[in-house]
């Protein structure tokens, strides 16, 4: 058969990727691949593929429910869910750790001018005031406060890479339990802080940190294992890279 270019396009019909006895239609790897009025290109045909044969293989191994998927954003926070379940324990014990341990740092802020004035807002946290609540009304920065609190990084994520939070902070939260709020004193002016429970974080977040707890080969070994097949007009499946590639003569 001769190769299918990265730019080929293809016609609806039947299946394209089977997992066992779950199968992915034509149509259904088409919308997911869809962006706009274009009609998907190979390349992005095989990505959503690969993508629905490493969450379906995935969602059975840790006895998940499998589900046709009606867009790319709800395979991909499915991807996030299962990578969490595979990892089981151990991404919240990670996690738990802190600011020693965690590969990322999730953390709520309400900033203040002075430790007296936070250690005042302090004591309403403690007294059952939700962060978030006295974030909006307390803090002085503003942005921290329109999100409650929530610290993002500059790509706008909710969880940050160690190396990019201020050093102070990080030790301030040093040996501190997660959700758990202090009063750190950061030299111009003083904040609450807390890092954020695992359980409240987004699917991504709770993946991003489930992936440093669980080898890349142990996804793949999983994976390797399952009976897979895929449309020859796609491409097939790659064990040894673990995605669709184009299908060669």
């Amino acid at each position: 058969m001769s190769a299918l270019s990265s730019c080929a396009t293809f016609d609806r019909n039947d299946v394209a990727a089977q997992v066992g006895d779950l199968d992915l239609t034509a149509e259904a790897v088409e919308a997911l691949a869809a962006t706009g009025t274009q009609p998907a290109t190979g390349d992005q045909l095989r990505e959503q593929l690969t993508k629905w044969i490493r969450v379906t293989v995935l969602e059975a191994a840790v006895g998940m429910e499998s589900a046709t998927p009606t867009t790319s954003t709800g395979l991909d926070n499915r991807l996030s869910e299962v990578i969490v379940a595979v990892a089981g324990d151990n991404a919240a014990t990670a996690y738990a750790s802190g600011v020693s341990g965690s590969p990322v740092i999730c953390l709520r802020a309400i900033t203040t001018d002075s430790v007296d004035d936070a250690n005042s807002v302090l004591a309403t946290v403690q007294a059952g005031r939700p962060f978030a609540d006295a974030a909006r009304e307390f803090s002085t920065d503003t942005v921290i406060a329109a999100d409650g609190g929530i610290v993002r990084g500059q790509d706008g994520g909710e969880c940050i890479d160690p190396a990019a939070v201020n050093p102070a902070v990080v030790a301030a939260l040093e040996g501190v339990p997660v959700g758990q709020a202090i009063v750190a004193d950061l030299d111009t002016f003083a904040a609450v802080l807390m890092l954020r429970p695992f359980d409240e974080l987004l699917p991504e977040s709770r993946s991003l940190i489930a992936s440093a707890s669980v080898p890349q080969d142990q996804l793949d070994a999983i994976v390797d294992a399952a009976d897979i097949y895929v449309d020859p007009r796609y491409g097939r499946w790659d064990p040894d890279v673990g995605s669709v590639v184009i299908l060669t003569s």
